[in-house]
C-alpha cells in the first residue's frame, strides 16, 4: 500500500515545518548563549565553556538540517534530495548528506567530551600533570576526527546514480517518478548495511563511553565525603541537572530514530512517516535549550527575569539563599 496522498508527505509540509523550526531556533539558542555567556555564576564556572561548545554544536545542527541541508529521505533507501540553502548555493548533495552525518557525530563526540571534562574535574580536583593533560588532548582530538571520518566506508559505495535512481524504483514501487528528478537528488546506495554498519559503530562506540563517565562521575560524587553534607548534596543535585540536559533531549529522538530504523529494516516506505520523524529530530536542539534553561536553577531565574515572568526581588532573594547554602562551591 502506497502512502503518497498525504499533505504530510508533501515537500511543502517539509519545507515550511523545518524554515517555521528554524524561525524559532534562531532566537532560543541565540537567548540560551546568552544566558551561558552573561548568567553563568561563578559557582558554576567550570563548566560554562563546555555548556557553550555543547550548546553551539546542538545549535549547529539544528539550523544545518533545518535551514542549510533541509534533507528529504527516501526510506528504505539512502537517498534523497535538499530543500534548503544548499540547494540555493549549489553544493552537492553528496557533500551536505556526508557534512550532516558527520555533524550529528561530532554532536555526539561533544556529549561524551562534556561527561569525560566533568569526571576530569571531579576526579582530580582540578588538579592534572602534564602526562594527563596530552593524553586527554589526544583523546578529545581522535574521536572529534572519527565523528568526521566515520561515515567514509559508507562513501566508497556510492552506485552510478542513473541505474541507481531505477534501482530506487525496483525497491520503491510507489516512489512517484517525478521524485527521481529532483533537483540534488542523490542515491548514496542501494545496500544498505555499509552506512548503517559505520553509524552503528560509532553510536556504540560513543555512547559506552558515555555511559562509563556518567557512571563514575555518580561512583565519584556518592562514594566521596565532602566538607559539609550541603555541598555533598549540591554536587549531586547539579550533577542530576546536567544530566537531564542532555538525556532529555535525547529522549526526544528515541521515537523517530526508531522509526527510521525500522523502516530500513523493514523496507518499509512511507514519506509522510519519514517527514515527521524528521521533523522531530530537528526539535533536539530547541528542547535541548529549553532543558538548559529549565533544569539549572541560575539560569531559569535570569531567563524568567529577562521574559519579566518573575520579579527582580524575588530573583534577588533567590541568589542570596543559593549563595548562603552553596557557599563551598556547587562544582568542584
Amino acid at each position: 500500500m502506497c502512502h503518497n496522498e498525504s499533505f504530510f508527505a508533501t515537500d511543502q509540509f517539509y519545507a515550511s515545518a523545518l524554515h517555521v523550526l528554524t524561525a524559532i531556533e534562531i532566537p532560543v539558542h541565540t537567548f540560551g548563549a546568552f544566558i551561558i555567556v552573561a548568567r553563568t555564576p561563578k559557582k558554576m564556572s567550570t563548566v560554562k565553556r563546555s555548556m557553550l561548545v555543547l550548546h553551539f554544536v546542538g545549535a549547529f545542527v539544528d539550523l544545518y538540517l533545518s535551514f542549510i541541508a533541509t534533507p528529504v529521505l527516501t526510506l528504505p533507501v539512502c537517498a534523497g534530495y535538499p530543500l534548503g540553502f544548499g540547494l540555493v548555493l549549489g553544493i552537492p548533495t553528496a557533500v551536505l548528506v556526508y557534512s550532516g552525518i558527520s555533524f550529528v557525530g561530532v554532536m555526539g563526540v561533544s556529549i561524551l567530551v562534556f561527561f569525560e571534562d566533568r569526571y576530569h574535574r571531579l576526579a582530580n580536583r582540578h588538579g592534572s600533570n602534564g602526562t594527563r593533560n596530552w593524553r586527554r588532548k589526544i583523546y578529545i582530538i581522535f574521536h572529534y576526527i572519527l565523528s568526521l571520518v566515520f561515515i567514509l566506508p559508507g562513501y566508497q559505495t556510492i552506485p552510478e546514480q542513473t541505474m541507481a535512481r531505477i534501482a530506487a524504483q525496483q525497491i520503491i514501487p510507489c516512489l512517484p517518478a517525478d521524485v527521481l528528478t529532483r533537483p540534488g537528488f542523490f542515491v548514496l546506495t542501494i545496500d544498505n548495511t555499509i552506512p548503517c554498519l559505520c553509524i552503528l559503530f560509532l553510536v556504540v562506540f560513543v555512547v559506552l563511553q558515555i555511559f562509563y563517565f556518567v557512571i563514575s562521575i555518580s561512583m565519584v560524587l556518592f562514594r566521596t565525603v565532602a566538607k559539609s553534607e550541603v555541598t555533598n548534596r549540591l554536587q549531586r543535585k547539579f550533577f542530576v541537572a546536567l544530566c537531564l540536559q542532555v538525556f532529555v533531549p535525547i529522549v526526544v529522538l528515541l521515537g523517530p530514530v526508531l522509526y527510521v530504523a525500522l523502516a530500513i529494516w523493514f523496507d518499509y516506505f512511507n514519506q509522510a512517516g519519514t517527514n515527521i520523524a524528521l521533523v522531530v529530530m530537528a526539535l533536539h536542539g530547541v528542547v535541548s535549550t529549553a532543558t538548559m534553561l529549565f533544569v539549572h536553577k541560575p539560569y531559569r531565574d535570569a531567563a524568567l527575569l529577562m521574559l519579566r515572568l518573575t520579579s527582580k526581588g524575588t530573583v534577588h532573594d533567590s541568589v542570596l539563599v543559593g549563595r548562603t547554602i552553596g557557599a563551598q562551591s556547587l562544582v568542584l
